[in-house]
């Protein structure tokens, strides 16, 4: 009877030993959608594709929650079969925000390239302006002073083109593209003032 009974405690030890070495968490999925995560991260995803970087993070959590959530468990009734399910789509929006992270950086960088192309052509305009008003006949009382305030300001504009160019150059293209719109207002300003300015001398 004793023998019997050592017999069937070793039976249920066996069935339990080998439902543990089953339930074990997915560790080489988990470090294959963390490497993933890694590579968007790398490819600047937080910054030129924020949504899907944002559902990858989160379905990361997803996975590692339900991980987390077997791993309390009682080792034989622990299963990894949703989290190993969780965990490969973490690793597909990993993907998924990797490209959309090369997308969207391609497409900063033209907008940033075309911005700045922007800017230029309101600073050609607001020199050409200067140049008629500096050749005008129409001289009234303080003419000198103010033709010399507004091409010093101009000429303050075109240097913040620079830092404009020097983001662009290093690959800065969200700020390139802020700074030159920010830019771009502040060149058409001066346009108007000095199209006023003509209009009103007659030049």
């Amino acid at each position: 009877m004793a023998r019997r009974t050592m017999v069937m405690v070793g039976g249920v030890l066996l069935v339990l030993g080998g439902l543990v070495g089953c339930a074990k968490a997915p560790q080489q999925s988990i470090d294959q959608a963390q490497a993933a995560l890694d590579q968007a991260q790398k490819a600047q995803a937080p910054d030129y594709a924020p949504e899907a970087w944002d559902e990858a993070q989160q379905s990361m959590n997803a996975a590692m929650a339900e991980v987390e959530a077997q791993n309390a468990k009682f080792a034989p009734l622990r299963s990894y079969k949703n989290a190993g399910q969780l965990i490969e789509t973490a690793r597909d929006e990993a993907a998924k925000a990797e490209q959309a992270a090369v997308s969207g950086k391609e497409r900063a960088k033209a907008e940033a390239e075309s911005a700045v192309t922007a800017v230029k052509g309101s600073l050609d305009q607001a020199n050409q302006l200067l140049d008629q008003l500096g050749r005008c006949r129409r001289r009234p009382k303080g003419f000198a002073s103010d033709l010399r305030l507004l091409r010093g300001n101009v000429d303050g504009l075109a240097q913040q083109l620079g830092d404009v160019e020097s983001a662009v150059s290093s690959e800065g293209y969200l700020e390139a593209r802020t700074l030159a719109v920010e830019l771009k207002t502040q060149v058409d300003s001066v346009v108007n003032d000095l199209e006023r300015a003509k209009a009103k001398i007659g030049c």
